[in-house]
């Protein structure tokens, strides 16, 4: 389980971008983090990924302090941005491997892990060739499959269906969906509604730098997501009807 505690963060002194925020993500379970642009969604991933330096809380995972043990920490978690830091010089396949070889993991069984996902994404026919010359869609392809060769407890993802296909959308799904039959963990970032709506076991909104409401799907049976959404970022309460109450 990722425990995130009373995270505080600032980029300049006086300007708070996230203020004690708190949540958790169980194992095998699926989190969403939902927000307008610019209220802490992709810091707060910064943060859990320890890009950034924490300067007030705690974050673990499985007992492992991102300050206390960050080796064995890292080791478990893993993470696909939506901007991609890709290297771009190297081939699809220098890329795989490189980032096998970050995780120690061996070559027998980085083979094991890549080759089905190579097939479901359907981009054997670009490793060998170098990574600058692929699409944005493709270069997405190659930074899920290779996010998951350390088989992370912990799979972190940034708005993950910019620039895919419907089918690799699809297979993408299916994988989240796979990790928490495995125990393993997902959290994600997204502006799309529906994927979370559909995807999510738990949803956290993030508004001005702090969790303003946290949904599970049971709360989807009175009202959907949309309608939580808009309650959230205005304000509001809903009304019965699904509507936001006017007043008179």
């Amino acid at each position: 389980m990722l425990e995130v505690s009373n995270i505080s963060f600032y980029y300049q002194s006086n300007v708070p971008i996230l203020t004690n925020l708190t949540f958790s993500v169980p194992n095998g379970k699926i989190v969403g983090l939902l927000g307008k642009n610019g209220v802490g969604k992709t810091t707060t991933l910064k943060l859990i990924l320890g890009l950034l330096p924490i300067e007030k809380g705690t974050i673990t995972l499985q007992d492992c302090s991102l300050v206390k043990h960050p080796i064995q920490y890292k080791q478990k978690i893993n993470y696909v941005s939506d901007s991609h830091e890709l290297y771009n010089n190297l081939t699809g396949k220098e890329y795989l491997n490189f980032i096998a070889d970050m995780y120690e993991v061996s070559a027998q069984e980085r083979s094991k892990i890549y080759a089905p996902l190579i097939q479901a994404f359907q981009v054997e026919k670009y490793l060998n060739q170098p990574i600058k010359n692929f699409s944005h869609g493709t270069k997405q392809k190659i930074a899920i499959i290779s996010s998951l060769v350390n088989d992370p407890q912990l799979w972190v993802l940034d708005e993950p269906m910019t620039g895919l296909d419907i089918e690799s959308a699809q297979v993408l799904k299916k994988l989240i969906k796979a990790r928490t039959d495995k125990g393993k963990s997902v959290l994600f970032s997204s502006h799309i509604l529906e994927i979370c709506e559909k995807l999510c076991d738990i949803i956290v909104f993030i508004q001005k730098g702090t969790i303003t409401k946290t949904v599970t799907q049971n709360n989807f049976i009175d009202f959907s997501l949309e309608d939580i959404y808009m309650e959230v970022v205005n304000d509001e309460p809903l009304g019965k009807d699904f509507s936001i109450k006017q007043d008179n």
